[in-house]
């Protein structure tokens, strides 16, 4: 594993962000993980890439070593964490990474502050629909109702909750392996550091409230209405998906792309599940390199 710092900036809202530092030249690359994890989960990824970028890995609010002084109400709270980290580190001009959750932030903040992005690559990222989560008849078989309040997904996702609460390690590791790591299998030091960092989450239902009420396009999700935004996005935008996601389905990149437009384009990868940066982490550091200095394969 390529060298990294750990670092900590306190932002002027009075959160402390970590974030992970692995330098190199003179392209900035900003990562963003995932819901359930933190910027652990990037490591692989995170040394396989190119000396060619200065690689940031921030851990976001209430993930990770990151502080939760204030809840989070929306995807732009995230967004705008990362404003102020960016400026705190004095980048003017960056790429973004966003794995799942991650992308919903990195599109987030490339419409606000599109002078700062350079361009985007979104890994398995969540819909620009956003994703509201459906009712469940008797606890089990989803119907065609939405849950609609902050305590209806509360509720839903309490016994996971519970688990991260509880640091109950065992069922952390049945979460991740059936979710996340479904082809390639991390070693038992690497694993425990993955449900380390799962365990140390203290936002889910903020989160998933976050993603339910997220949506950019010009359609109305089953919660809210969106704010048709999503065609402004104007940086060429690299999606890359696993055929074998259990988490979030391809056709979300499929649909992403739609709503993007011509500046987006869609690759998958078989033998690929959610966390397709360590399914094929050389492969995926390879089309970073290729994508974000624009050059031919």
């Amino acid at each position: 594993m390529k060298p990294y710092e750990e670092k900590r900036a306190k932002l002027k809202n009075g959160e402390k962000i970590y974030f992970r530092v692995r330098k190199g030249g003179e392209h900035p690359l900003v990562l963003i993980h995932g819901n359930m994890v933190s910027s652990e989960n990037l490591d692989v990824l995170m040394s396989a890439l190119s000396d060619d970028f200065t690689v940031y890995a921030v851990d976001l609010r209430g993930f990770g070593r990151s502080s939760y002084e204030q809840p989070i109400e929306s995807i732009r709270d995230f967004s705008e964490d990362l404003r102020l980290l960016t400026r705190a580190l004095k980048l003017k001009r960056f790429s973004i990474m966003g794995w799942s959750l991650g992308g919903n932030v990195a599109m987030r903040y490339a419409l606000d502050y599109p002078d700062d992005v350079h361009r985007l690559i979104l890994l398995a990222p969540g819909s620009a629909k956003g994703f509201p989560m459906r009712k469940k008849r008797l606890g089990i078989f989803p119907t065609k109702q939405f849950l609609k309040s902050k305590q209806e997904v509360e509720s839903a996702v309490r016994k996971v909750a519970r688990i991260q609460k509880k640091n109950r390690r065992k069922l952390a590791k049945w979460i991740l392996k059936k979710g996340l790591y479904t082809h390639r299998t991390p070693n038992d030091a690497r694993m425990t550091k993955y449900i380390d960092a799962f365990l140390s989450q203290r936002n889910l239902a903020d989160v998933n409230y976050a993603l339910t009420t997220f949506n950019l396009t010009d359609q109305y999700n089953g919660v809210v209405e969106g704010t048709n935004e999503i065609h402004k996005l104007n940086k060429p935008v690299l999606i890359l998906h696993g055929e074998d996601d259990k988490v979030v389905p391809p056709v979300v990149s499929s649909d992403n792309r739609a709503f993007i437009g011509e500046n987006a384009q869609v690759e998958t990868f078989k033998d690929a599940g959610h966390a397709l940066h360590f399914d094929h982490d050389e492969t995926i550091a390879k089309r970073h390199h290729t994508f974000l200095l624009d050059k031919k394969e």
